[in-house]
């Protein structure tokens, strides 16, 4: 990515702390806006007199939050800088500040409507990520300025409309038979695949830092072809390590169990363990688990090459149980949440 500049909504944090009058904040962020945490608590802690601890460990949403640990980091709030949704608020402690890349999608969009015009792809589906969530309404006018029928779908729960996350596509499929093509501003990959093989459109990455429309097709095919070649190992394993997050947004404790319940019925050995973050190496320990099952994030089992055996998501794990039946896999993305 080019050294753009990020945008934190100071006056929000301002405003909440004027409200709220903490003693001590924790602040936190993805990694790539770590280093803007630095700036911003000197600017805390001068202006306000209120102590700072900056939380390093990885945030990778709004399902990974510290609310959980606020007591004994001894903090009386904590500001999640990036991770965006329809509420300021999460939980009890957790708020939520608006951070956005300062970078505009007008010379992109143009790129896209000689290809929306050439491949006949209207009426068009907008959807972004929080860290663009302000040009989303400016897209879909610059769009339609220029002859484009622009839409984007609504979405559930917490998130605003023709947001998506990671796991979430909501807001993508309640459109999905209304239009022919998505378009997805921003720079990831994983959201822009996410969309297309939640939705099975043709899906363009907007991409405002290198002016570049991207056809995901490809990469997203590749994609779901690793993901089923993971069913296809997994399924003569006899030994099975079912995992449940200890993340407080990523605790899915039901479909552990579903899972650990069908593949005993199927004869298969399960073992169940609990982690807060899934890393191959940290499976590394454990030697006797042919597979491992994952129920956290969807984006550890699909989106990481380097464990040393196969580790499935929920999804992947349903396939899974539909091929040691005799049936057919299905379709493992056909879901709105991806667990």
């Amino acid at each position: 990515m080019l050294d753009v500049n990020l945008i934190i909504k100071e006056e929000q944090i301002d405003r909440i702390l004027s409200q709220q009058r903490p003693k001590k904040v924790g602040l936190e962020a993805p990694d790539g806006m770590l280093n803007a945490l630095v700036p911003l608590a000197r600017r805390i802690e001068q202006k306000y007199g209120i102590q700072t601890i900056i939380i390093l460990d990885h945030t990778w949403g709004t399902c990974d939050l510290v609310n959980f640990d606020v007591n004994r980091l001894g903090v009386d709030l904590v500001l999640n800088i990036g991770h965006s949704i329809g509420t300021e608020r999460l939980g009890r402690y957790t708020y939520l500040i608006d951070a956005e890349y300062d970078v505009g999608f007008d010379d992109v969009i143009q790129k896209a409507v000689h290809l929306i015009n050439e491949k006949r792809l209207e009426p068009i589906g907008v959807i972004t990520i929080s860290n663009h969530k302000s040009y989303l309404e400016q897209a879909i006018s610059k769009f339609k300025e220029m002859g484009i029928d622009a839409r984007k779908g609504e979405a559930e729960g917490a998130l605003f409309d023709g947001q998506v996350f990671g796991c979430n596509f909501h807001s993508a499929r309640k459109i999905r038979d209304d239009v022919n093509a998505f378009f997805f501003l921003g720079q990831s990959r994983f959201h822009a695949i996410g969309v297309y093989l939640a939705t099975r459109k043709p899906t363009f990455m907007l991409d405002p830092f290198f002016n570049e429309v991207v056809d995901v097709k490809s990469e997203g095919d590749l994609f779901e072809k690793k993901a089923i070649l993971s069913i296809y190992k997994a399924k003569d394993a006899k030994t099975f390590g079912i995992i449940t997050s200890l993340k407080e947004g990523q605790y899915f404790k039901n479909q552990a169990y579903e899972i650990k319940s069908e593949l005993e019925g199927l004869g298969r050995d399960v073992v169940m363990f609990s982690l807060r973050e899934i890393t191959s190496e940290r499976l590394q320990a454990v030697r006797n688990i042919e597979v491992f099952i994952e129920t956290a994030c969807p984006r550890i089992a699909m989106d990481n090459e380097n464990f040393d055996r196969p580790i499935l998501s929920y999804q992947q794990a349903l396939g899974l149980i539909r091929l040691i039946k005799g049936e057919e896999i299905g379709d493992i993305f056909d879901y709105s949440f991806w667990v």
